[in-house]
């Protein structure tokens, strides 16, 4: 994933700044004393370490690095506080609502970057995955749901525009923005809404295709209260305008 193309200085900009220090992105800077500071053990001559058992959050958590972003959380002993990881575990994938148990080694960068880590963090193996309740970030009635995109500012789109939006239970929104697809972090606070942190493909289309993905992309980044009728939900700005209407999207049964 990469960066979200044309995005206008904005609430919704933190959207594309913040994909170069994403979990799935390049390593990022390390800020003192939460950097990955598990022990490290001996180091063989090829700057790896011996293993180091981690326990994995199941929830991504609010940090800063070069720019406020989300961070794995991990602890190092059962009973031990969880400390922020900034950047990735090579060959970890995370699953939102599941805690792993992990052993992981750390291996030395040779002449890292003034604003990079010294050291990467490899998954040796995992030992136990396990379901954790995770808070719910977004109401019901919009976890798990999918929608198409119908009209734009009243003007009606055609479903071959492939323009697309759902909501997991862990909240974040995902879709097609018609050439690419994207995801990003969706905060709710009663009728308010936004979108944050998004990472996207980043493949070309017609000239017709991408502009009409900066428009959707666009909107997005100008949400900042929702609205459901019925089987339509109607994204708006701060003004009320309706910016975005999408048609609910029936569950396959």
């Amino acid at each position: 994933m990469s960066r979200i193309a044309g995005l206008r200085p904005s609430r919704f900009s933190v959207l594309a700044a913040l994909l170069a220090a994403s979990l799935t992105a390049c390593a990022v800077s390390q800020p003192p004393a939460q950097a990955s500071s598990g022990p490290v053990g001996r180091v063989d001559s090829s700057g790896s370490s011996e293993p180091v058992r981690w326990t994995v959050a199941a929830e991504l958590a609010d940090c800063t690095g070069v720019a406020p972003m989300k961070c794995l959380r991990y602890r190092e002993r059962p009973d031990g506080p969880w400390l922020f990881h900034y950047g990735p575990i090579e060959g970890f994938e995370f699953r939102p609502g599941q805690e792993v148990d992990m052993l992981v080694r750390f291996v030395t960068v040779a002449n890292p970057p003034a604003d990079a880590s010294s050291r990467r963090v490899v998954l040796v193996r995992e030992l136990e995955r396990r379901a954790v309740a995770v808070s719910a970030s977004i109401p019901s009635v919009l976890a798990g749901s999918s929608w198409q995109v119908t009209s734009m500012r009243g003007v009606a789109v055609s479903a071959g525009a492939r323009l697309s939006l759902a909501f997991d239970e862990a909240g974040r929104a995902s879709g097609h923005s018609g050439v690419n697809r994207f995801s990003a972090g969706v905060k709710v606070d009663g009728s308010s809404m936004r979108f944050e942190q998004a990472l996207s493909t980043r493949m070309a289309g017609t000239p017709e295709a991408m502009a009409l993905e900066r428009d959707f992309l666009s909107r997005l980044q100008n949400v900042d209260a929702w609205r459901i009728e019925g089987d339509r939900l109607v994204l708006r700005d701060a003004a009320g305008t309706d910016l975005i209407g999408l048609q609910r999207e029936a569950r396959a049964r």
